[in-house]
């Protein structure tokens, strides 16, 4: 079983900077990746959206890319090629209108465009230590999610189980009583019709509706089978949907038990075991 709540969290040094990658993930009804990425790595992300659908199936995860100065810094340097523009451009206009020109260092810094941090991009092996760095937090994260769906798992079974233990003497009594109103029922009616002949077909045809309607066997047995069902499916890395249907089931069978249950014991273990049954519904919406 993998749960769909997780974090993950990786960093990568290229060259003077430093790449950081944050990953968390929650519940969400399907599969939706999200990227904060800053300007020079926007081209990679076709490449972790495809590579992330390979890894999870359901979940919201977002994911945090972050590329800073080491601890070092990185200052800014000047673009030769457009200072030698500019520079070009004033000889240009000198020549032209017949202006004195005195190139001053420290104005020209000053121009729009002179100073530039180094683009990160354009180091060696920047893109790959992105990618690394990316799919370090996916493995990462990836572990979380099964590391907290192991503990998810152990509590479906645990509860699962106790749901079983309590149904089965429920049953049990149920069809104990079953047979004491059926017995009952039958002495009444015979006390009421007093010398008159009674059918005997057509009165074993009306209990035998009567025990129908209150005998609860056949639920019992599908909520056996649907206990079953979900233990078997607990190993399953995506048994969200399915173990949801089952549990939808299951809840199905107890409200039909709790109807014709008439025993106050009874109708407290039923009682427990919708109880135990909802809070298995509201964690299986963490499951993939």
């Amino acid at each position: 079983m993998e749960s769909m709540t997780g974090f993950g969290n990786s960093s990568q040094v290229v060259d003077k900077y430093k790449i950081t990658v944050l990953a968390k993930s929650v519940n969400n009804k399907g599969l939706g990746l999200y990227f904060r990425m800053p300007r020079e790595a926007a081209h990679l992300e076709e490449a972790l959206y495809r590579r992330g659908k390979e890894l999870f199936s359901r979940g919201r995860i977002d994911v945090n890319v972050s590329v800073e100065s080491d601890s070092g810094g990185v200052l800014p340097e000047p673009d030769i090629t457009l200072a030698r523009a500019y520079l070009e451009g004033a000889d240009k206009l000198a020549k032209e209108f017949f202006l004195t020109s005195s190139p001053d260092a420290f104005r020209l810094v000053t121009l729009a465009g002179m100073m530039r941090v180094p683009d990160p991009s354009a180091g060696e092996g920047f893109d790959q230590n992105l990618l690394s760095a990316v799919e370090d937090v996916f493995q990462e994260l990836l572990l979380s999610r099964r590391e907290e769906g192991k503990g998810l798992a152990l509590m479906f079974e645990e509860n699962l189980k106790r749901i079983g233990e309590l149904s089965g003497p429920v049953a049990e009594a149920h069809r104990e009583r079953v047979t004491c109103l059926f017995t009952e029922r039958k002495k009444r009616i015979t006390e009421l019709l007093g010398e008159a002949k009674i059918d005997e077909n057509r009165l074993a045809q009306e209990m035998a509706l009567l025990s129908d309607r209150i005998d609860i066997t056949e639920e019992y047995q599908r909520l056996d089978a649907h206990i079953q069902s979900g233990l078997a499916v607990l190993a399953d890395n995506g048994c969200g949907r399915k173990l949801g249907f089952i549990l939808q089931e299951m809840h199905r069978e107890l409200n039909t038990m709790g109807s014709k249950v008439d025993c106050s014991e009874a109708v407290h273990q039923v009682i427990e075991m919708k109880d135990i049954l909802g809070g298995l519904r509201e964690q299986v919406a963490n499951v993939q």
